[in-house]
């Protein structure tokens, strides 16, 4: 019997899970061996594009390398269209040359190979046409990729991390947050924007302790696509298609500010060494500036003649202080006289603490009714699923049936949305309690903190208490210093009063029986 081997593709992974492609090309093949008294000694199955270099194909790729391994067996090779041997008129004739070579005989379903004039025109005409189609194809489909992210939507397979596709009935294929993985990213994106983790670097190992690749290496360039992702705003563009920044319709895991700090950084000077920044030796490293060139001072250990001394000093090139030291007992001396002049009132802290948590409680309560709401959706959902797959059950005609089906999926759709959101409120129930306490206990008492707490802690007070750097002068000292918004408004004696008397209705402990309405107590 005459040997043959069969060759199927479809061109998606889709078309092979989802459809019976490979399938129904194999058994017409199998029919056509059958009539013509071919043995069918192996069948190849590809699930690829035709675009591009056919070596690029798996199967097809694979079947090559069987002939050349056969050289003395005589072969007839079986597909089921032209368009499954190529659909691009250069590489048709390219593919079809190496078959030549090596002296096998093509047969195809739908076409016959004339070795004339005549045919080899018309063979090419089918292949023009069958590139024809497949360009347009790719033309429409980008189109509607277009026009898909125009309207919002993100059209692309590869999502960033955090994400995942979900079916929706309303919007189709859309993205939403997958825990934990999208906490881990908001974290290591806030960190970075606040300064947390210094370089990408930091954010890099971050990511590879979380596993946030499941087992894969975190590289560099996955750090900085991810620190640039527009994405993770809530928002969408793809200058190549002329498709200029616009709202999304996913959710957005960070907000529009810490993005652009990010952007800020990465465009930015940027500290090289984490462990120059986090030296405990130095914690008012890169926070103080130079009040001449207002960069950020260094600071290190001098030898001297019997001991070691260290000094605070700005590097900056041209820079008329530079290398002009400041020693490190001065410099953090005076700081701490500040903090040490910070001190809000403890009423009025534990006041707004007291209402803040008061906030968020009724936020909670909120929560719970919005929790029970969306469990109510699904259990009708569910009873009304139920009800309609009896009706599907019990269907006689199909087009009912099948009507009773599409109403099922959607359901089902809708459903799993909702339990995705039902996911979301467990899942983020943070201790703002504890929260407060750590923040209002840096904000009640800076300076203690500060003397007490560790290179991180010292780091926090920073961040906490001043709302930007302090600029230093050798001769005159610290400059004036711009507290954070919280202790500014702590420190006002109106706030103070108003706080206390108008919005508790609760009056201060003075010693004084009577007080003028424009006046602070001196108590608080």
């Amino acid at each position: 019997m005459q040997k043959s081997l069969i060759y199927c593709r479809v061109s998606s992974q889709r078309q092979k899970i989802e459809g019976h492609g490979l399938e129904s090309q194999e058994h017409r093949c199998q029919q056509l061996a059958d009539q013509k008294g071919y043995e069918v000694e192996k069948v190849f199955r590809d699930s690829f594009t035709g675009k591009g270099d056919f070596f690029a194909r798996p199967a097809m790729a694979e079947l090559l390398r069987y002939l050349d391994a056969h050289p003395r067996d005589s072969y007839v090779v079986i597909f089921d269209d032209l368009k499954r041997f190529a659909r691009d008129v250069v590489f048709h004739w390219k593919l079809k040359q190496e078959f030549s070579s090596r002296g096998i005989k093509l047969e195809c379903l739908n076409f016959t190979f004339e070795d004339t004039p005549e045919g080899r025109f018309i063979e090419t005409i089918m292949a023009g046409q069958g590139q024809l189609e497949r360009e347009q194809n790719r033309r429409q489909v980008l189109q509607k990729m277009k026009a898909r992210l125009e309207a919002g939507y993100w059209c692309f397979p590869d999502l960033p991390e955090g994400y995942e596709f979900i079916k929706s009935p309303v919007h189709g294929k859309l993205p939403v947050l997958v825990q934990p993985k999208a906490a881990i990213v908001k974290e290591a994106l806030e960190s970075f924007a606040s300064g947390r983790l210094m370089e990408q670097e930091d954010v890099r190992k971050f990511l590879e302790q979380k596993d946030i690749r499941d087992g894969k290496p975190v590289y560099l360039d996955y750090v900085k696509r991810m620190l640039m992702r527009i994405f993770y705003t809530g928002y969408i563009e793809y200058p190549l298609w002329e498709v200029s920044r616009r709202q999304a319709r996913h959710e957005a895991l960070i907000d529009s500010a810490t993005y652009d700090r990010i952007q800020e950084r990465l465009n930015g000077k940027t500290t090289t060494h984490t462990k120059n920044y986090l030296n405990p030796d130095f914690p008012l490293r890169s926070f103080v500036l130079c009040s001449t060139c207002k960069q950020p001072m260094t600071a290190s250990w001098s030898t001297g003649s019997n001991a070691k001394f260290a000094y605070y000093r700005c590097k900056t090139k041209g820079c008329i202080e530079r290398n002009k030291s400041v020693a490190k007992g001065v410099i953090e001396g005076e700081f701490e006289s500040i903090l040490g002049k910070i001190n809000p009132s403890s009423e009025v802290l534990n006041l707004t603490k007291a209402i803040i948590a008061d906030v968020w409680q009724k936020k909670i309560a909120n929560r719970v009714n919005e929790k029970k709401e969306i469990e109510q959706k699904i259990q009708r959902l569910i009873s009304e699923k139920e009800k309609l797959v009896g009706l599907a059950l019990r269907a006689a005609d199909d087009g009912v049936r099948m009507a009773y089906e599409e109403k099922i999926s959607e359901i089902v759709g809708i459903s799993r949305v909702l339990n995705n959101s039902l996911e979301s409120f467990d899942r983020h129930v943070p201790n703002v309690e504890t929260a407060l306490n750590i923040v209002f206990d840096f904000l009640k008492n800076p300076l203690k903190q500060w003397q007490k707490g560790n290179i991180h802690t010292k780091k926090l007070v920073l961040r906490l208490v001043f709302e930007q750097n302090l600029a230093y002068s050798r001769k005159t000292g610290f400059e004036t210093a711009i507290l954070s918004l919280p202790l500014r408004v702590f420190g006002l004696p109106e706030a103070q009063k108003s706080m206390l008397v108008e919005m508790r209705g609760i009056e201060p402990r003075c010693r004084r029986d009577s007080m003028d309405d424009s006046t602070a107590c001196s108590c608080l």
